[in-house]
């Protein structure tokens, strides 16, 4: 061991002496903390071990939730689908879970729990802003479905005047649906004069029902 020591020492010493002088405090540098050096070059090597080892981890698990919800999809329907989704949801990874939201919505839908889905479609509107619009939507048609159609009408309607032309005749038929189950005749003919200048398709359909909607005034 003395001998392996002494012979580092000799050939550290000829490579100083052939050396410019000019790398010489590099070699004092090296010579010195080289030690310390080996230890710092060690402990990176183990962080970035340990920061591949979690970034692994982080997506077995990705991988393994991707699988668990494909099997809720594919396995259960009605109410079972959406218990099972409602369980996943709390455990499900930060990025999927706007996914698993859009599925449990529409599995109460399936399934005729129209206040469920509302529910579920109003967090999707609180916690995503880019999703906000269509999860109005959805809140609506629910409150329709459920027979609530005031409540429909003020989402609707607050959707309306900030959502621009994006989904300006998904609102306006459904704002039509809603204010004429409410009883606001006026509201629900504005709606229909809406889809009748946007969707000249329709001119008849829409036509009619304004006729039918004045007739009650």
């Amino acid at each position: 061991m003395e001998d392996n020591k002494q012979t580092t020492h000799d050939i550290l010493d000829q490579v100083q002496e052939a050396a410019p002088e000019s790398i010489h405090p590099l070699l004092d540098f090296l010579i010195t903390n080289g030690k310390m050096i080996v230890i710092g070059i060690v402990a990176i090597l183990v962080i970035a071990a340990g920061a591949s080892g979690y970034q692994y981890t982080q997506e077995q698990n990705k991988l393994k939730a991707q699988s668990e919800l494909g099997a809720i999809l594919i396995k259960y329907s009605g109410t079972k689908k959406a218990e099972e989704l409602a369980t996943f949801l709390a455990t499900a990874p930060a990025e999927m879970k706007p996914a698993v939201e859009l599925a449990l919505a529409k599995a109460w839908m399936d399934d005729s729990k129209f206040m469920k889905a509302e529910a579920v479609w109003a967090e999707i509107a609180k916690g995503n802003d880019a999703m906000a619009p269509v999860a109005s939507i959805g809140q609506a048609k629910c409150l329709i479905l459920a027979d609530k159609p005031e409540e429909a009408v003020k989402i609707l309607t607050a959707l309306k005047n900030t959502s621009g032309d994006t989904f300006g005749s998904t609102i306006d038929r459904l704002l039509a649906q809603a204010a004429d189950k409410s009883g606001n005749t006026q509201l629900a003919i504005q709606a229909y004069q809406g889809l009748l200048t946007n969707n000249p398709a329709q001119k008849l359909y829409f036509e009619s029902k304004i006729k039918e909607l004045k007739a009650k005034l």
